[in-house]
């Protein structure tokens, strides 16, 4: 949903809404599309401003809910990572208070950190690419625990890794030593955890680099896919991070929306 388009919503939910001054959630839900359990969970967790009770104890809603259950869906919406996640808070405590300055300067922050995550991870990538393609002949090996401090990895980190594919599988009694090449893949593996991506996707990018090289191994990092299944589109990071920053761009948008209301 694009800015016209995410405009275009919110005039249309308050043009529903200017016929009443005050909503139940059954309506108030139907006029969001956020169930109702959804709204009593926005609640509940202090994101809408306090909300009138009548004295059998039915929710009563006014305009301003509108938007701040529309900040939540976008913000909950949308892929974050810890850092995100916390920026965001400012972004809904200022809807819920209704401090539009406030508000607008939160949103804008937090666009800001989104667009820093997608050029910190594109950098990211751009290092590993380089990292893994160093051709230095080298004989050095490398204990578990060497290689775990050269890393900034502990030991169990490194035998996590394994369980999960990064590595080949020693057998149980063998020595585990460490090439030069296998330790600039512990760097790598460690860069890209660090930068969102998940276990699942470090392990396909290895495979991809593999077996189709680095341009092969960049799409697979970079570029959201068309035909992939859902649970495998879930776990692409840059992908998530492009949304949530149309997202975050939305949330913008609603700055000005807001003071209207």
């Amino acid at each position: 949903m694009g800015k016209q388009e995410s405009g275009f919503a919110l005039k249309k939910e308050a043009k529903l809404f200017s016929g009443e001054e005050e909503l139940k959630i059954g309506s108030l839900a139907k006029l969001t599309g956020v169930k109702a359990g959804t709204i009593r969970f926005y609640e509940k967790c202090g994101f809408l401003e306090p909300v009138k009770r009548l004295p059998n104890g039915y929710r009563i809603f006014c305009r301003r809910h509108i938007y701040q259950i529309r900040v939540c869906r976008l913000v909950f919406g949308g892929f974050v990572n810890r850092r995100l996640r916390k920026i965001s808070r400012d972004v809904l405590q200022a809807s819920r208070d209704w401090k539009l300055e406030d508000y607008r300067r939160a949103s804008d922050r937090y666009l800001q950190a989104v667009e820093e995550d997608i050029r910190r991870t594109k950098l990211a990538v751009d290092i590993v690419m380089d990292k893994l393609q160093e051709t230095r002949e080298d004989d050095s090996l490398y204990t578990k625990k060497q290689a775990a401090l050269l890393a900034g990895v502990t030991s169990e980190t490194i035998r996590n890794w394994e369980r999960n594919g990064l590595f080949r599988q020693r057998n149980q009694y063998e020595k585990r030593l460490y090439s030069q090449q296998e330790l600039n893949r512990m760097y790598v593996i460690r860069l890209l955890l660090d930068n969102g991506y998940s276990m699942m996707a470090v392990k396909s990018f290895f495979q991809e680099f593999n077996g189709g090289g680095r341009e092969s191994a960049m799409r697979q990092l970079m570029e959201p896919g068309e035909n992939e299944d859902l649970i495998y589109r879930a776990d692409r990071y840059m992908e998530t991070l492009l949304e949530t920053r149309e997202k975050a761009r939305q949330l913008c948008v609603m700055a000005d929306e807001m003071e209207e209301a």
